[in-house]
This record gives C-alpha cells, sequence and structure tokens, in this order.
C-alpha cells in the first residue's frame, strides 16, 4: 500500500492518466485496422503498404526526435504535447476526405508523423511533473500510466471494431480524432505541463552524459531489431488473420484486446511488487521469449493458439514498454525529453525496416513467412542485447577492482 500512496501523491497524476487514456485508446483504434483500411478501401497491395508504413515511421522519427530536443530546452513542455496533438487531429480528419494513395502518404508523414510524437511527449511531460518525488515512484507512476496506456488497448480494438461495422473507417478516424481533440483539452486546462522551470527557475543545460554507461549504439540496434519484429508482425497479424485463416475481422480486435488485458497485471506487478531483477536482465528474458511468440504465430492454423500466444506478447510487451522507458531514462539523466524519444524511435525505427520487409515477404510468400522472419530479427535482439550485458558486466568489475586498488594505496 505504501507504493499505492506514493503514486496517489504524485502531481497531477489523475490529469496525466486521463491524457493517457485517450491518446492510447485513439491508437488502439487506428492500430490494428489501419493495414485492413489501406488494402480494402485505399486498394494498397502488400508492398505499397508496406511503403506507406516505413514513410509514416520515417517521419515519425525525425520529426519526434527534434520535438524531444525541444521540449528539453522550453520551460514548460506542454506546447509540444499540444502541438503533436492538433497535428493528429488534424491528421486523421484528413484521412476522411481521401483514399488516393499520394495524398494518403502525405497527410501520414506531415500530421500523423507529428501526432506519432505525442506517446513520448506525454511520458516525458508526466516525467518532468514527477520530478519533486523519489526515482522509485517516479519510475513507478510511469510504469502506471503506461499500464493505463495498456488498458486503453482491452476495449479500444473492440469498439474500433464495431466504429468500423458501424460507421466504416470514416466514422473509425473521426471517432479517433475526437478523442485527441478531447486529450488536448485535458491537457490544456490540467496545467500539468507547468513544471518547476517555468514557476521561475532558471533553465539549465543538460547534464554531460555519465563516463560508465552502457554502450548505446549496441541497445539501440537491439531495439531497432525488436522494433520491426514488432512492427512486422503487427502489421501482418490482422491480414493472417482475415486474408490466410479466413476469420471475421473483429477477431482482430479480440486477439489485441486480450493481448492488452494481460499486460495489465504484468504491467501493475512492476508497480507494486519487490523489484529482484534489474532492467538489463528482464529486457534480455524479454526478447528471448519473444522469438517463441513468432514460432508460434507461424504454426498457428486456428484462433485458439493466437490467442495463447498472447501471453507471452502480454508479458514480452509489459517489459519491453515498461522497463526498456526506465531504461533509457537511466542512461541518459537530466535528458528526459531525448531519452523517452530515443527509447520511442529505437522502437519506431524498425517499422522502416519492418514496413518494406513485410510486405515484399508477404508478396513473395505469404504472411506465415513474416513472423518466421520476425522471429529471426527477434534472435538477433536478445543476441545484442546479451553482449550488452556481458560488456557492462565487464565494466562493472573493472570499476570495482579500480576503487578497490584505489583504497589499497590510500590505506
Amino acid at each position: 500500500m505504501n507504493a499505492l500512496n506514493a503514486l496517489r501523491a504524485l502531481p497531477h497524476a489523475l490529469s496525466m492518466a486521463f491524457a493517457v487514456l485517450l491518446v492510447g485508446t485513439a491508437n488502439s483504434f487506428t492500430g490494428p485496422y489501419m493495414p485492413l483500411f489501406g488494402v480494402q478501401v485505399a486498394h494498397m497491395t502488400p508492398l505499397s503498404l508496406g511503403l506507406f508504413q516505413s514513410l509514416l515511421a520515417i517521419s515519425s522519427i525525425v520529426i519526434s526526435l527534434q520535438l524531444g530536443r525541444i521540449s528539453d530546452r522550453l520551460p514548460s513542455r506542454r506546447p509540444v504535447v499540444l502541438l503533436v496533438i492538433v497535428a493528429a487531429v488534424v491528421g486523421y480528419l484528413l484521412f476522411t476526405t481521401t483514399t488516393n494513395y499520394l495524398a494518403l502518404c502525405a497527410v501520414a508523414v506531415v500530421f500523423l508523423g507529428t501526432g506519432a510524437a505525442g506517446f513520448p511527449q506525454l511520458f516525458a511531460y508526466a516525467r518532468a511533473r514527477f520530478g519533486g518525488v523519489s526515482p522509485q515512484v517516479a519510475d513507478q507512476g510511469l510504469t502506471a500510466l503506461r499500464s493505463v496506456f495498456s488498458l486503453a488497448w482491452v476495449v479500444g480494438p473492440g469498439v474500433g471494431a464495431l466504429v468500423v461495422a458501424g460507421s466504416g473507417f470514416r466514422g473509425l478516424f473521426l471517432a479517433t480524432a475526437l478523442l485527441y481533440a478531447v486529450a488536448g483539452v485535458v491537457v490544456f486546462r490540467s496545467g500539468a505541463g507547468l513544471s518547476a522551470r517555468s514557476r521561475g527557475a532558471p533553465t539549465a543545460p543538460p547534464p554531460p552524459l555519465p563516463s560508465r554507461r552502457p554502450p548505446l549504439a549496441l541497445i539501440v540496434a537491439s531495439f531497432v531489431l525488436y522494433g520491426a519484429s514488432m512492427s512486422m508482425g503487427f502489421i501482418a497479424l490482422p491480414l493472417f488473420v482475415t486474408e490466410e485463416l479466413h476469420l471475421a475481422s473483429g477477431t482482430v480486435g479480440l486477439i489485441v484486446g486480450f493481448c492488452a488485458l494481460l499486460e495489465i497485471p504484468v504491467m501493475l506487478g512492476f508497480v507494486f511488487l519487490p523489484r529482484r531483477y534489474s532492467n538489463q536482465t528482464l529486457l534480455l528474458f524479454a526478447f528471448g521469449v519473444f522469438v517463441l511468440y513468432f514460432v508460434m504465430l507461424a504454426l498457428s492454423g486456428s484462433l485458439l493458439p493466437l490467442l495463447l500466444a498472447q501471453v507471452i506478447r502480454a508479458v514480452v510487451v509489459a517489459i519491453a514498454a515498461s522497463q526498456g522507458m526506465a531504461y533509457f531514462q537511466d542512461m541518459l539523466p537530466g535528458r528526459l525529453g531525448v531519452a523517452t524519444t530515443l527509447f520511442v524511435n529505437s522502437t519506431s525505427a524498425g517499422s522502416i525496416l519492418a514496413g518494406l520487409v513485410s510486405g515484399a515477404v508477404a508478396q513473395a510468400f505469404n504472411y506465415r513467412t513474416v513472423f518466421f522472419v520476425c522471429g529471426a530479427l527477434t534472435l538477433a535482439a536478445w543476441a545484442l542485447m546479451l553482449v550488452v550485458s556481458r560488456k557492462q558486466h565487464s565494466l562493472q568489475q573493472s570499476a570495482e577492482l579500480i576503487e578497490q586498488a584505489a583504497a589499497n594505496v590510500h590505506n
């Protein structure tokens, strides 16, 4: 109960949780059904759909990284959060006006690419507001917010399926724009973005990077591969279910919602239960078992094995999403905007590869083959994280030997 009481004391926790819930619901409305919209309504081929997803990923990375740097220098992060929310609203409204491929690509690159920064900016925004509490409680607050984001995905895909059935994809995009608009109102009225910097404290330059940090390039590469496999699987799953297994499109919402439901108790366990393993150990475990998930998908021939596989995916997503974010923030202390954006962009960068590779593989073979490719990419991500773990262990041992030698000389 101590953790719960501490979380209740976090500044503006309720308004931030509501904003995250709204943004998460908006994402859960469109995420599972964007590939179906592209194929069924915009008449994209698997390859052109992959190119569309890759263009969106590239713009998301470039724009969100720049906004992350800007938000770290502003006295308040709220203007940046409002900017990305407005961009998302405009983008989804424009999606209701055309099915032209080039126009959709342009809207996705400019507006949805900007709106994609909403996730990292909201969490960097919240972490800045939690700065007055202990780091442990602040991390627990972020994990609790991430569980709220997962809660949105429990019901969002199912409700999205009902909206598509009743009002088509136009109704889905209108509903998504409305959710983003309400989230913008919540952020605007809450004042949650007014950090200590905006109340008269001078803006300090970002602190220097720690000298003994993990090999950042290898970690980013590992998350890029993980993000590629995650994105490829997410793109392929709806089409695998409907095109190859010939199940109803509503089944996609059932699968995605079931996975999100399972994520919540895992994430809450990180909030309320004592921690026995480091973030790095948990990530190494998650990447390892994720290989098994894709093997199960590739061998599935009915709904039941797909649902059973979601148990593994829920554990992996819960670890990678919550502990992965904390892992990056620990590597870059004092640079919350950059750290959170780097974490999100590392997984998003995999989407650039994912869109093109999944489209090409599906068009040349089938969506089942895509899952085998995902498994290979995930295995490579696990191997890189294993190298990072061993390098960090060696650095820690060297540091201990140096400290011991210095102590002996002093004595």
